[in-house]
């Protein structure tokens, strides 16, 4: 049965997006970038040197890595295992310089722990579980440390070569990229895409190989690789979640590296099923692996999310049936009651505003026995409407739901979501329905509750002027795909939400960074701990004037005012930089005119619409000869001590 799966994932369901946007399968070695199914691997290389006996996970990581420091004197109980199970309390992700195209550079590896001293922790350790790549960033220089060669080297020997992964690498690996899955932009292909944080994110994999990685899961895989108390370890549920207790069907209950040890809609069957879903810019991926029936499922695609975990799970489910072991399995979205009874007023107290991450704030009301929720500065505030049918349960009766995407859905008959609240937090049950691919679940602690915090007027009106501007990035390294999937961060705030600005994700495209409450006129302070997904990736913001222009550094990324951005018509001959990007907008003289542009080895461009959507960029496969600029667009330079040639052509 597992040669059938293996054959059949590598087989039918790489998909790639071909340069013509066509979908394509690929060929059974073909390579994806399994992004954070990379987790899997550094976990199991965590436990590798456990049953070696050079590491324990209870004991501090500094007992290990001395070097480790933070701006926090609790990072000195920070564990192995705390990595392992998201619970470390690390702010988020230290991706400076990391995700690369044409390019496999160190910079973020070699400064990591310089990046993380500078850091402070956003819980205590092990206290909750909140997914963090850091963690796995984190674990992966321990690998180093403990072992005494690289990560790469200790992934090739310990796995890679015993199992016969041929087609599994890393960006440190020597191998050929054109084995790559093609990825594009704007149907133009790219340079190899490097996600150079291997730990958390970075390798690449053909779906033969995942697939068989994951057969060292099953309940009865000889020991050669790792000890059987090591994958009983990894396979149970870790999810440190002392402030909201969740038993219900989900797809996220972590294990080590896993983001899921027990996964909805197997646990339904009493069938123990590991999930863990990866994404990068362009690669999306999943590993489905049921121990007790040797069924191992590796889906990818290149290009955009294909449904993987989804993809993953129907696949197993029709080799479960076809095998006897499971009848034919027909989800069907929970029943729920129109029966509306009175809110208790301990309950009504719950209303308030509420975080949900990278989803901005919302928030909640109450009338005598309905639930409204509403988004927070978006185009469309109609709020939700959620009954209450007894015992401080919520649900939709208007088709309202709640997303594994954490967005609202609204008037569909897609999904359902009962919503109760508990310690500060408002929690969800979701599940949804997706056309030809069964359902999903979610269960979680979905937002949390936080107090206004008023501020002086004059502090107010400081932040209010920034809402105005752009700010553009400029600390990147000449080969960053930041510069491509989020060149600008924007600054919101709403009249509701006092003291506070809201999420970054203001229009389609910019630094996704989630709500900070402001502390004085230059600083803001990320406050999530949302157990599981809406608390990730707390940042804070920080503003300092440089040659009379507002700058902003956000975790490490630099941005400046985009009022200073040169104008097209004034470049003559030649764009020279010093170390941080200079960025040219087109002006009306300009738009429309054709640039020769000359660059430099280590430098590159990025060519924007008024909307900051990259249009075009020297970091493709085949360099252009001409560029035409956008009317009202924009220019990157980027790289370290270089120059650009540029020859103006007219129309």
């Amino acid at each position: 049965m597992n040669r059938f799966i293996k054959f059949y994932t590598a087989i039918v369901l790489c998909i790639s997006i071909g340069a013509a946007g066509l979908t394509a399968l690929a060929a059974e070695d073909t390579m994806y970038g399994i992004g954070s199914i990379s987790k899997v691997f550094t976990a199991a290389a965590v436990m590798k040197l456990v049953d070696e006996g050079k590491l324990s996970l209870d004991t501090p990581v500094v007992s290990y890595m001395p070097e480790f420091t933070m701006n926090d004197t609790r990072y000195k109980d920070i564990t192995p295992r705390m990595l392992l199970n998201h619970s470390a309390g690390l702010m988020g992700m230290t991706d400076n310089n990391s995700m690369l195209f044409g390019d496999n550079s160190t910079y973020n590896h070699d400064h990591f722990l310089a990046l993380m001293a500078g850091q402070r922790l956003k819980h205590n350790p092990g206290e909750r579980s909140i997914y963090t790549n850091d963690n796995f960033t984190l674990a992966e220089i321990l690998v180093e440390r403990v072992s005494g060669v690289s990560f790469t080297q200790f992934l090739e020997a310990n796995f890679i070569a015993p199992l016969g992964l041929t087609n599994t690498k890393t960006p440190q690996s020597n191998f050929d990229r054109a084995q790559l899955a093609p990825i594009s932009l704007n149907g133009v292909a790219l340079l190899s895409e490097n996600f150079n944080v291997i730990g958390s994110g970075g390798m690449y994999a053909s779906m033969e190989d995942l697939s068989r990685f994951g057969e060292i899961f099953f309940d009865n895989a000889d020991e050669s690789v790792l000890s059987r108390n090591a994958i009983v370890e990894m396979s149970k549920n870790q999810h440190m979640n002392r402030v909201v207790d969740i038993d219900s069907d989900t797809t996220l209950n972590y294990g080590l590296g896993w983001d899921s040890v027990d996964t909805y809609p197997f646990n339904t069957l009493g069938i123990k099923a590991l999930a863990k879903g990866g994404g990068t810019m362009f690669y999306h991926s999943n590993l489905t692996v049921l121990p007790e029936y040797e069924l191992s499922v590796a889906v990818a695609s290149s290009g955009k999310p294909q449904f993987e975990q989804l993809i993953a799970q129907e696949i197993a489910l029709a080799v479960l049936q076809e095998e006897g072991f499971i009848d034919e399995m027909s989800l069907e979205l929970p029943k729920q009651t129109t029966q509306s009874t009175t809110i208790p007023e301990e309950i009504k107290s719950n209303a308030g505003l509420y975080d949900i991450g990278q989803g901005g704030l919302m928030t909640v009301t109450f009338s005598e026995d309905t639930l409204f929720l509403s988004q927070v500065g978006t185009r469309n505030e109609t709020p939700m409407e959620f009954i209450h049918t007894g015992n401080g349960a919520f649900v939709s009766t208007d088709g309202g739901y709640i997303s594994l995407g954490l967005v609202y859905a609204q008037g569909g008959t897609r999904g359902t979501t009962t919503i109760s609240f508990k310690d500060g937090y408002l929690v969800i049950q979701s599940y949804e329905n997706c056309a030809g691919l069964s359902q999903r679940a979610y269960a979680m602690p979905f937002a949390q509750k936080i107090e206004q915090n008023p501020t002086n007027q004059d502090v107010a009106a400081v932040w209010q002027s920034r809402t105005q501007k752009d700010y553009l990035l400029v600390s990147e390294t000449y080969s960053s795909a930041k510069y491509i999937s989020a060149p600008i961060a924007r600054i919101a705030m709403d009249d509701r939400a006092q003291g506070y600005i809201l999420h970054g994700i203001y229009q389609s495209l910019g630094t996704m960074f989630p709500s900070a409450k402001i502390l004085n006129q230059n600083t803001a302070q990320g406050y999530q701990n949302t157990p599981t997904m809406t608390g990730r990736d707390s940042n804070d913001l920080a503003f300092h004037v440089q040659n009379n222009f507002d700058c902003l550094t956000i975790n490490n990324y630099r941005y400046i005012d985009a009022a200073s951005a040169l104008k097209s018509s004034e470049i003559s001959g030649a764009v020279t930089l010093d170390k941080d990007a200079v960025w040219v907008h087109v002006d009306q003289v300009s738009g429309g005119q054709v640039w020769k542009i000359q660059t430099p080895q280590r430098g590159s461009y990025f060519v924007y619409d008024e909307k900051f959507n990259c249009v075009a960029t020297s970091l493709e496969a085949t360099q252009r000869a001409f560029v035409t600029l956008p009317q009202n667009g924009y220019i990157s330079f980027v790289g370290e001590d270089v120059a650009f040639d540029i020859e103006k052509i007219q129309d």
